[in-house]
């Protein structure tokens, strides 16, 4: 019996291994607050510390949002001029 767990889970573990990670949703939230000066199209592909968005500063335009990880933006959900507040979700990225 124990010969057919083991080669069980020796199968299941090949089989995970065989399966391509599947894509995942990760929202992208603003560190700071603002008047929103830019953001990034939908359909764009983004890479990890690539900034998603940017609010008006006293010194300019500085980054209030950044990927969280390589993928390719899904849903962009602030415009510019909009406020944001800290933790509002400025885009979604499908990673792959």
């Amino acid at each position: 019996m124990k010969t057919w767990k083991k080669a069980g889970l020796t199968a299941a573990a090949a089989l995970m291994m065989a399966v391509p990670a599947e894509a995942a949703e990760v929202s992208q939230n603003a560190v700071l607050s603002g008047t929103v000066t830019s953001v990034v199209d939908v359909n764009t592909p983004v890479k990890e510390g690539q900034v998603l968005a940017t609010v008006d500063s006293l010194v300019g335009p500085v980054p209030a949002a950044r990927a969280d990880a390589d993928g390719v933006v899904t849903k962009v959900l602030v415009v510019k001029g909009q406020q944001i507040t800290k933790q509002d979700t400025v885009a979604v990225i499908e990673t792959k």
